[in-house]
């Protein structure tokens, strides 16, 4: 059920009824050309293709961090091979990157300039790369250092960006917070979870972040709360100028939500199984009416979503590695 904080005018460009709730209906394997590692984040860039953030054959398990500091195992080292993978609708991978760079990747997001902006758990950073030649153009976090303070972060998870640069950061796994920062990296303002009546005080594993700007609006999938939580995100200016972080609307008792992304003021997202009566899945929702539609139930290990122009909706899974996607054409 989406309870709203605050009435907000919406312009929708969809019909709801365009969705189906027959599991699995026009769900697709994508075939991909080359083999990939655990697609842990997901995209789509200017061109339509799909950009997928993967592991390169490292798992996470319980060898990865040390329990008590949140410190990553330096003796697993780098990921040499490349973990992002530019791949054609057809399945073609055209170009990867990314190698020597990361040492356990997570979140992607691409920007209108068609930068890449990562999360990388392993070296607790948020990186900014180059879209055509993988340059790391900024770099924020001590790496391989975790902490709470404004120069660290702990398991960072997603990022999202701004048309005019300003970026937030979801962090994370151990922080509970989400960050925002101007287009050089100085940070701006923390954003903590809603408060309401009966509902947790604090985010427990904000794991993914969409930007809905012409709302001057920011949402959070906050995991383990099994719920998703907006706040004005402080882009306006003049007479429309809302500080950032005031709670906006929120959906609640949805399941774990790994990933969400905004696409003509629909909410995509992909919630997680193995839970008491709780089934994975993928859906949509209004979000002028708060009605969420299943697209497709039983995908397991969903971990990121991302939706094309053309309608398709992408979603990449975890061990055993994969990307469905499902058109809503």
């Amino acid at each position: 059920m989406l309870a709203a904080l605050l009435v907000l005018p919406l312009t929708l460009g969809l019909p709801l009824d365009i969705f189906s709730n027959d599991d699995k209906q026009g769900l697709q394997t994508l075939e991909v050309s080359k083999p990939l590692g655990d697609v842990s984040g997901l995209a789509v860039d200017r061109k339509g293709r799909v950009v997928a953030f993967h592991r390169a054959g490292r798992h996470w398990d319980e060898l990865t961090f040390d329990e008590e500091t949140n410190k990553f195992n330096k003796s697993l080292g780098v990921l040499r091979a490349p973990t992002i993978a530019v791949i054609e609708p057809n399945g073609k991978v055209v170009k990867e990157l990314g190698e020597n760079v990361f040492y356990l990747p997570h979140g992607m997001t691409i920007d209108r300039e068609g930068h890449f902006w990562v999360t990388d758990v392993g070296s607790h950073q948020v990186h900014k790369l180059d879209g055509e030649s993988g340059k790391v153009l900024l770099s924020l976090g001590e790496k391989l250092v975790p902490g709470g303070d404004e120069k660290h972060f702990c398991k960072p998870t997603d990022v999202a960006v701004a048309s005019n640069g300003v970026f937030f950061v979801a962090d994370g796994y151990c922080n509970r917070r989400v960050l925002k920062f101007s287009p050089s990296g100085e940070l701006l303002d923390v954003i903590q979870a809603a408060i309401e009546e009966g509902e947790p005080d604090s985010f427990d594993v904000p794991h993914s972040l969409t930007l809905v700007e012409d709302m001057n609006m920011l949402c959070v999938a906050d995991r383990d709360n099994e719920r998703v939580q907006c706040f004005s995100a402080g882009l306006a200016e003049g007479t429309r100028r809302v500080p950032p972080g005031i709670p906006i609307t929120s959906a609640k008792d949805i399941g774990r939500v790994f990933a969400i992304r905004e696409k003509n003021h629909y909410l995509f997202g992909v919630t997680a199984d193995g839970e008491v009566d709780a089934e994975s899945k993928v859906f949509v929702m209004d979000m002028e009416s708060g009605e969420t539609t299943t697209i497709a139930k039983s995908v397991p290990n969903a971990h990121a979503v991302a939706v094309s122009d053309d309608g398709t909706v992408y979603v990449s899974q975890l061990q055993p590695s994969r990307i469905v996607r499902y058109s809503l054409a």
